[in-house]
């Protein structure tokens, strides 16, 4: 790992009717938390709280309705971070008293209008088993992990994708009702244009940036390398945004005929992809093993958490839900060894404690059952 110029450490993290914990706080004691547990006691729900604390919907993606306890219309996450030793107070939750749920922001207490606006220096890089799967299914799940990535280096990235979105949203719903409203359309296709140039430039630029990162193997990862597939992406390395911006207006105007019928937009950054390859023996993911599958996407994970580090100028939380699954003993080791050099707390998962004996006398051991701590050690 690079060498950030501050260190990061969560202090402390509570929760309030999330998911199945009515309230718990954890105050980690050492870099590292090996959470155990059987399956269901709220491994992974404790690593969604603190994914919440970044831009976006968490590890899970979930929507507003599925974080209360028991369907409670309330929930709240609350933390200390420290940023070479200064703490700050960061907080997210269903606000109280309003007839449609509205999630709040609090940064040191103070509301904020909307994640994207919060001048914090958290981000957070994580792993889930669902991200197994990544390279054998559909490429909306690949575009929503590399969006991901894009904004925990760059957080303005979700608001550029949110407009990209409304617009289109608006375009698909004019075709079908109002068809002839050319100026209308024309300047939601401009919306669009202009959002997606953004959007594709940051991805150009996080998977560049990924790809010097991890251009040499991690200990026992692979050195990787992503492509993005996007014909927006590719045109913008070979011309300039407003060049891209004016032909992506072009071609959005003589496809209204066909998207009208298709009742979708059928070209813009929503189609895009990509592909991940083992850079040294030059084989896609896409054809690899399972255990190999995992191996580069946590060769890529390490390397986005480096960029992370380095552009930000703090380590990212690194949240890390069964992570030794499919992984071979030596690849066990190596990840093990690498996370006692991160910079900034990390949270760990696995169903009981004996695969994580390396970590003995770097990690803090928290047992879980049915939404508390059985033993923490």
């Amino acid at each position: 790992m690079g060498q950030p110029s501050t260190r990061l450490q969560l202090a402390r993290l509570t929760l309030c009717r999330f998911r199945n914990y009515d309230q718990l706080t954890l105050c980690p004691q050492a870099p590292i938390v090996v959470l155990t547990g059987e399956n269901g006691s709220g491994k992974t729900n404790l690593l969604e709280a603190a994914s919440l604390l970044t831009p976006g919907r968490g590890l899970r993606g979930a929507s507003l309705g599925q974080f209360g306890q028991n369907g409670s219309a309330h929930w709240g996450i609350a933390s200390q971070i420290m940023v070479d030793g200064d703490p700050m107070e960061l907080g997210t939750g269903l606000q109280p008293g309003t007839d449609a749920p509205r999630r709040i922001f609090l940064l040191n207490g103070k509301p904020l209008r909307n994640q994207n606006t919060w001048e914090n220096p958290l981000a957070a890089v994580w792993l889930t088993p669902q991200m197994d799967r990544l390279f054998s299914e559909s490429a909306s799940g690949r575009r929503r992990f590399l969006d991901r990535l894009v904004m925990a280096a760059y957080p303005h990235h979700a608001r550029e994708l949110a407009a990209y979105d409304r617009a289109m949203s608006q375009r698909n719903r004019l075709l079908q009702t109002r068809a002839n409203e050319p100026v209308w359309l024309s300047g939601l296709e401009a919306a669009m244009a202009r959002h997606g140039a953004s959007v594709t430039a940051a991805r150009n630029e996080t998977v560049r940036q990924i790809n010097l990162y991890a251009q040499q193997d991690m200990d026992a990862f692979p050195a990787v390398q992503i492509k993005l597939l996007c014909a927006i992406a590719d045109k913008l390395e070979q011309h300039p945004a407003l060049h891209v911006e004016d032909w992506l207006k072009e071609q959005l105007a003589t496809s209204r005929m066909m998207d009208r019928e298709k009742g979708r937009t059928s070209l813009g950054v929503h189609k895009s992809d990509f592909a991940l390859t083992d850079l040294k023996k030059q084989f896609p993911a896409a054809l690899a093993s399972t255990g190999q599958q995992k191996s580069l996407l946590i060769g890529l994970i390490l390397a986005h958490a480096r960029l992370v580090s380095d552009h930000r100028g703090t380590a990212p939380l690194l949240l890390l839900d069964e992570p030794l699954v499919h992984l071979d003993e030596q690849r066990r080791l190596s990840l093990q060894k690498i996370l006692q050099n991160f910079q900034s707390t990390v949270l760990i998962t696995g169903t009981d404690q004996a695969p994580f004996a390396p970590l003995q006398g770097h990690a803090e051991f928290a047992t879980l059952r049915q939404g508390a701590f059985l033993s923490i050690c």
